[in-house]
C-alpha cells in the first residue's frame, strides 16, 4: 500500500511539472504543429514591444523668450541710522528734541552740565597769557644780548603748550552740546533730563529714511543673475507699490546659510515708507529660451531623472529637463531642441529607441472621441 501511495505521487509531480513547462511556452500544440494566434513566451513579447510602433499624440514645439522674474523677500531698512552718544561724562541738564521729530544737521540734541569745564578753559587761557607775556619779555632782552637762544627756544614750547592746553579745554567744554550729525529723523531711545551720560552712552539716534533700503538674501544658484542697478520692483506687506534698483551685491556668502546679501534702493523723499517693513523686490531678469508645456506632458525616467519625450526621427527619445519656474500658464523650462516634437499622449507607454507613429494631437483628440461614440451607438 504504501509503494503505491508513494508511486501516485511521483506520477502527479511529473504530470504538474509537464503542464507548468507547457503555460510558460504560452503555446498550443495540436497533432506535434503550434496552434496559430498563441501567445508568445515573455522574452519574446519583450522584444516585440521594442520593435513594433506605437502610436501617439504630439505637438511641436518652439523656444520662446522668457521674462523671468527673481523675487527676493526681506524687511526695509533706512540708509542711515546712527545713535548719537555722549563723548565726555556728565549729566543731561536739557533735551531739546522727541521722537519722531524732524532735525536738520547740528541741531541741539541733548545739552550736558558744564561743570568744571568753564573754569578750564579760563585756567588755560590765563596760563597761555602768562606764557606769551614771558615769551615777549625774553625775545625783547635776546634782542639787547641779555637772553640766551636756549631760553627764547624754552618759553616757545611753554607758549605753544599752553595753547594746546586752551584748544582742549574749549573743545571739552563744546563736547557739553551733542548735536545731529545730519538731517533726519530723531528715533529711540532718548535720554532723560538728570541721567547721568558717561562717554559712549547714547543721547538719541537719529535716522536718515531717504533713501530706503529693501534687504534680502539671495542663494548661492541665483546671485550670478544679479548685478549693481538691476531695475526692480518693490511691493510692501502695506500696500505700496514702487520702484528702485540694486546697489549693492555682496561677494561673500553667510556661512550658515550660504546665502548673499542684496540691498535695493528705493527713493523715500516724503519718507512714506517706515523702516522695518516686510518686503517684495522682484528683479527683472535678462530674457532666456525656454518652452512652455502641460505639467502633463512632462514623464520620469527609469532612473527618476524628470524629462520629455520626442519623436527624433520617428523613434521615441527621452530628453532630461530643468524646470525654470511653474505659473497658472503651465511649466517653463529648458533642456529641449529650439524646435521639438513632444509626445503629448502615450509617452509613459513607450520606452526610449522604440519606434512610434506620431498623430498631431488635435487630429488624436477627434480620433478619439470619435472612437468613444462609436462605442457609445454600440
Amino acid at each position: 500500500m504504501a509503494l503505491r501511495l508513494k508511486g501516485s505521487y511521483g506520477l502527479a509531480l511529473l504530470f504538474s511539472t509537464g503542464i507548468v513547462g507547457w503555460m510558460a511556452t504560452g503555446q498550443a500544440v495540436f497533432s506535434g504543429q503550434e496552434s496559430e494566434g498563441a501567445t508568445p513566451p515573455p522574452s519574446e513579447r519583450a522584444n516585440t514591444t521594442e520593435t513594433q510602433s506605437a502610436r501617439v499624440a504630439v505637438k511641436k514645439m518652439k523656444v520662446q523668450d522668457r521674462q523671468s522674474i527673481l523675487n527676493i523677500r526681506g524687511r526695509t531698512q533706512a540708509d542711515t541710522k546712527v545713535s548719537v552718544r555722549a563723548e565726555t561724562t556728565a549729566i543731561v541738564r536739557e533735551r531739546f528734541v522727541r521722537k519722531g521729530q524732524s532735525v536738520k544737521k547740528g541741531d541741539l540734541l541733548c545739552r550736558l552740565d558744564e561743570g568744571s569745564r568753564v573754569a578750564s578753559v579760563a585756567r588755560a587761557e590765563a596760563a597761555l597769557a602768562q606764557a606769551e607775556f614771558d615769551l615777549n619779555a625774553r625775545e625783547t632782552l635776546a634782542k639787547k644780548g641779555f637772553a640766551a637762544k636756549t631760553q627764547i627756544a624754552a618759553l616757545k614750547a611753554q607758549r605753544d603748550a599752553a595753547l594746546a592746553s586752551v584748544k582742549e579745554a574749549k573743545l571739552e567744554l563744546d563736547r557739553i552740546n551733542i548735536t545731529a550729525p545730519f538731517n533726519g529723523l530723531v528715533q529711540g531711545p532718548l535720554a532723560e533730563v538728570g541721567d547721568q551720560l558717561k562717554a559712549g552712552d547714547v543721547c538719541a539716534e537719529v535716522m536718515d529714511p531717504n533713501p530706503m533700503l529693501v534687504i534680502g538674501q539671495v542663494s548661492e544658484r541665483e546671485i550670478s543673475l544679479i548685478k549693481n542697478g538691476t531695475k526692480a520692483a518693490v511691493e510692501l506687506v502695506t500696500g505700496e507699490k514702487l520702484e528702485g534698483k540694486v546697489r549693492y551685491v555682496s561677494s561673500v556668502a553667510d556661512t550658515e546659510t550660504r546665502t548673499f546679501l542684496v540691498e535695493v534702493e528705493i527713493p523715500n523723499a516724503d519718507r512714506a515708507v517706515r523702516d522695518g517693513v516686510t518686503a517684495v523686490a522682484n528683479l527683472a531678469l535678462s530674457p532666456i529660451k525656454a518652452h512652455q508645456m502641460s505639467p502633463a506632458h512632462l514623464t520620469l525616467s527609469d532612473k527618476g531623472d524628470v524629462g520629455v519625450m520626442l519623436v527624433v526621427d520617428g523613434i521615441a527619445q527621452f530628453t532630461p529637463i530643468n524646470i525654470l519656474a511653474i505659473d497658472n500658464s503651465g511649466v517653463w523650462l529648458n533642456g529641449l531642441p529650439n524646435e521639438a516634437t513632444v509626445i503629448t499622449v502615450g509617452q509613459e507607454y513607450v520606452l526610449t529607441g522604440q519606434p512610434v507613429t506620431p498623430v498631431n494631437e488635435a487630429a488624436y483628440t477627434t480620433s478619439q472621441a470619435n472612437n468613444l461614440k462609436k462605442g457609445g451607438e454600440q
